[in-house]
């Protein structure tokens, strides 16, 4: 499923589907005649779906998949916040910064690295409003689910989950459960490109460019530091410049 981050709706809209949906589900003209159609109700399903707690089967039928029917189904307020918690863990896109504030042992998880870690990092391309308010959904869905505060940024400071005490204690053992299990709409993960050895290109080339009429001079720069050798000498030989290693 295409990762399309969630934004434009609320928690109270999010459990009003899944109690909606209990038992044998509900085709979508159904839930839109009760919860209403437009935007909300888009934004508030693609929320159900990315988070994996709904699941549209091919006849149209929506339905609680076993992480929305452990939600819909708790009995306790603490119950249902565990269960959330899970639910958030096993999405890629809010799993990455849960495990970087473990690793790094952050109190804070603030907007910037989240967009960071969303467009840079699993680049997903999302569009520039979209990220902005689905970084603030996604704190206000940590904070439903006990795992810190909410924090809208004011005076200069940014929008931020400020972490609750337990939060490094609490998250191994979220991971432990949800380890192993397939993550919602995952993102590729970038390239990663290894440096070249030390020594398996000459460390210093000179250009020999053709020589030109008399009193005319050239200069030539590319960037070439993210270039193997290989592509290097097929550039010189483009452009009919020989590539000599200087002598020691």
């Amino acid at each position: 499923m295409q990762v399309m981050l969630p934004y434009r709706t609320d928690w109270r809209s999010v459990m009003s589907m899944l109690d909606y949906v209990k038992g044998k589900g509900a085709d979508r003209p159904t839930l839109e005649a009760r919860l209403g159609t437009g935007e909300s109700f888009r934004e508030t399903l693609n929320t159900a779906e990315q988070l994996g707690m709904v699941e549209r089967e091919e006849s149209g039928e929506i339905r609680l998949t076993s992480s929305g029917q452990q939600i819909a189904y708790a009995s306790t307020d603490a119950e249902r916040r565990h269960e959330l918690a899970l639910a958030l863990c096993r999405y890629a896109p809010y799993r990455i910064p849960f495990e970087r504030a473990l690793q790094e042992s952050l109190r804070v998880i603030d907007g910037p690295s989240v967009e960071q870690t969303w467009q840079v990092n699993m680049r997903l391309g999302q569009p520039r409003n979209r990220v902005e308010e689905a970084r603030t959904f996604f704190f206000r869905l940590a904070d439903e689910a006990g795992l810190g505060a909410f924090r809208r940024g004011v005076r200069g400071q940014p929008t931020r989950l400020e972490l609750v005490e337990r939060f490094h204690s609490l998250m191994p053992e979220l991971l432990r459960e949800t380890d192993g299990e397939p993550e919602v709409a995952e993102a590729p993960d970038p390239p990663i490109i290894d440096s070249p050895p030390i020594g398996s290109a000459p460390s210093a080339l000179t250009l020999s460019p053709p020589a030109g009429p008399a009193g005319v001079s050239m200069e030539i720069h590319v960037d070439m530091t993210d270039w193997d050798l290989d592509r290097i000498e097929a550039f010189l030989d483009m452009v009919g410049m020989r590539v000599r290693p200087e002598q020691e």
